[in-house]
């Protein structure tokens, strides 16, 4: 199909923008496909039917964790991602921060649809939503409290098992992945000690960068 010749002015020059077009229309499209999916997974139709919504995992890029809440938070979908506040030194001076709790994972409550499903996982820098390829793992509402409780409040001492090691299978005793069994892949042992762990959810492996020590049962 021949497109009409369209053009504008750029830097006093007349471009020939007919062949960006297309593509310019297929990226609204996209996006216009993707909010209509994610008014499926807002808190409107989660307050329209609270007993019918359920808390789920997103597996997210790292360091892309705030961009996704941010676009979430403007589809109005609701969120937790609680951060630790933390002291890091930066050129000999120590800077009070905060981190994510569990890096690359935001935790989202939905009426669960396959509309949802697939406007959630359409969102930029989201890789999947935690589970088989034909369900996902839902997280109980007792341990989403937990974990949100985590962000007004630090974490109580736990005593930690010091004789965890890489290589390690281990169940996961707290936060939204309670009750898993999981393999441990590297432990960092410091004031909070923590560890790279494998989780295994309804068929399919997740990798989880820093789980602490402190909800980890060696089996």
């Amino acid at each position: 199909m021949m497109l009409n010749k369209v053009t504008m002015m750029y830097n006093g020059m007349e471009v020939d923008v007919s062949r960006a077009l297309p593509a310019m229309e297929k990226t609204a499209n996209r996006s216009r496909i993707t909010e209509a999916s994610l008014a499926a997974a807002s808190v409107d139709l989660v307050e329209r039917k609270p007993k019918s919504a359920k808390w789920y995992c997103l597996q997210v890029m790292t360091g892309r964790e705030i961009a996704v809440e941010n676009a979430l938070a403007a589809a109005k979908v609701e969120i937790v991602s609680p951060r630790q506040r933390c002291v890091v030194v930066r050129k000999g001076k120590k800077i009070e921060t905060e981190r994510m709790f569990f890096p690359g994972y935001l935790l989202v409550h939905c009426v669960p649809s396959p509309e949802a499903f697939h406007g959630l996982k359409r969102v930029k820098d989201v890789i999947d939503i935690v589970g088989g390829h034909d369900r996902y793992h839902v997280i109980r509402n007792e341990d989403v409290s937990i974990f949100r409780g985590m962000a007004e409040s630090p974490a109580p001492r736990v005593q930690t098992d010091k004789t965890i090691a890489d290589g390690d299978t281990v169940e996961i005793t707290g936060g939204p992945f309670n009750g898993f069994s999981c393999v441990v892949i590297a432990v960092k042992w410091c004031r909070e000690a923590r560890a790279e762990v494998q989780i295994d959810v309804l068929g399919r492996s997740f990798n989880i960068k820093s789980m602490p020590l402190a909800f980890m049962k060696k089996l």
